[in-house]
């Protein structure tokens, strides 16, 4: 692991202000779950560690009659006991339960989740193993070795919150050294495999906040991967509709989340696995395969879409 200097903070003006002198050559701790192995394979080499886990700020929860609004420092494990949210937004609890152990959840958190590095199975590994294979984009290579290529990184995103968040309708608030902004959390995500969170990686900005609105209807959840705890997602779906729409959030399937929104009126299924099929970008870079990824996907939106016509009866 590389030599690192550690900053610990107590709000965000004193985060940011150390961004700002730091310019670049830090990054920031929550829970630290998946930044301490990325350090550990000299996937992160920043020189300073700026520690933001004791921003009391950062961990607050409210909810009202207008939704839910959630501090990016609550754990997975808070998030999952509370009961307002276990009340009114299930979907979170069940995406939470799906994100690794109940041990690291006690450390994982919203923020860290959301903001997650894109993985991929050539990039994630040790040193050594990159360096047999010659690297890739995102490290010291010239190609894509997904797609052979030079010209984008086809590394996916593996958040489980943000495809349920997005289905919501969730919001992000991210300050950094000279602004706060507020965006629908989609488009947190770049869609580039490499700087793939927008106001975060350029600006040195702090996830702080996530909203979402009171919103009435059900909600339908479907993680695929190779164990049911551990491993990151290989195809996540998350849905929220009522009566007359219907809001779709994919990931684990391309290089950002996908949202689909549609009318449900006049909607068949194969509409709605054909738009899924397009917006999808799979590729060969996970440790299951390929066209069972894409098959899963279809499997999984025909399960919802018998589930709800059968609830309908």
């Amino acid at each position: 692991m590389p030599e690192t200097t550690y900053h610990m903070v107590s709000t965000v003006e004193e985060a940011l202000g150390k961004a700002r002198e730091l310019n670049g050559d830090f990054c920031y701790l929550a829970g630290g779950t998946d930044l301490q192995i990325l350090r550990q394979q000299r996937l992160v080499r920043q020189s300073h560690v700026i520690d933001i886990s004791r921003v009391e700020e950062l961990r607050t929860v409210h909810a009202d009659e207008t939704g839910l609004t959630l501090g990016a420092m609550i754990t997975l494990d808070e998030l999952v006991k509370h009961p307002v949210i276990k009340r009114k937004y299930p979907l979170l609890i069940t995406a939470a339960r799906s994100i690794a152990t109940p041990v690291i959840r006690k450390t994982a958190t919203v923020g860290g989740n959301l903001l997650l590095k894109n993985r991929c199975s050539f990039y994630n590994q040790s040193y050594d193993w990159r360096q047999a294979i010659g690297s890739c984009l995102r490290d010291h290579g010239d190609i894509c070795q997904v797609v052979g290529t030079g010209k984008n990184c086809y590394s996916r995103n593996v958040s489980d919150l943000a495809p349920a968040l997005i289905a919501l309708g969730a919001q992000a608030e991210i300050r950094d050294p000279t602004d706060r902004v507020t965006v629908p959390l989609l488009e947190l995500y770049s869609g580039d495999g490499i700087e793939n969170h927008q106001y975060i990686n350029n600006n040195n900005g702090i996830l702080t906040t996530i909203r979402i609105p009171a919103r009435n209807g059900q909600s339908w959840f479907r993680k695929l991967r190779l164990r049911r705890s551990v491993d990151f997602t290989s195809l996540t779906v998350a849905i929220v509709w009522d009566q007359r729409r219907v809001r779709i959030g994919i990931n684990g399937a391309s290089m950002a989340p996908v949202l689909i929104r549609e009318n449900l009126s006049g909607l068949s299924l194969e509409n709605l696995q054909r738009q899924a099929r397009k917006k999808c970008r799979f590729v060969d870079n996970d440790l299951l395969p390929l066209q069972y990824r894409r098959d899963m996907l279809q499997v999984y939106l025909q399960e919802w879409w018998d589930q709800r016509n059968q609830a309908a009866l």
